[in-house]
């Protein structure tokens, strides 16, 4: 089975989500798309500088990340 992540921001301010074109990507184990869930939530957020701590303050952003299981349906080789 593989999982698939998606990391969104979220405004408690406007009660939306958003993602980017990055996502979703496809990880082999729940535990590694967790791992990066958690990673790739902090760069999003903070570390890439996208949104000032102003920005994070008014809207009131935080990060919200999902792992959802999908049938790694294989490739049929002839």
């Amino acid at each position: 089975m593989k999982f698939l992540l998606t990391v969104f921001i979220c405004s408690v301010a406007s009660g939306d989500c958003y993602t980017n074109d990055q996502y979703p990507k496809t990880f082999n184990s729940h535990h590694d798309c967790i791992r990066a869930g958690l990673s790739e939530s902090y760069e999003v957020l903070i570390a890439d500088g996208t949104f000032t701590e102003e920005q994070i303050n008014n809207l009131q952003l935080y990060p919200k990340f999902v792992c959802d299981p999908v049938r790694d349906q294989g490739k049929i080789t002839t």
